[in-house]
């Protein structure tokens, strides 16, 4: 898969993922509670823009994306 913000070929493990997403998410105070995000990732689930652990309009990790209040889907679903 080529990531569409950074044009390079890149797998994630879970692991990597999970991670990369806490580690990221130390550094934000504006997120939604866990309940918003479960609903946001929920409809990013049945999404075909998703490719694994990303967004394919975006090139985000949907669980980073979907936890943060300033953030919204690249295709108006959430």
């Amino acid at each position: 898969m080529t990531c569409p913000s950074c044009d390079q070929r890149k797998f994630f493990s879970e692991q990597e993922v999970q991670h990369l997403v806490v580690e990221q998410l130390l550094l934000e105070d504006q997120q939604v509670t866990d309940q918003v995000r479960e609903q946001r990732l929920k409809i990013c689930r049945s999404c075909t823009e998703l490719n694994q652990h990303t967004c394919l309009k975006c090139g985000c990790f949907v669980r980073f994306r979907a936890s943060l209040k300033n953030k919204n889907c690249p295709i108006q679903k959430w």
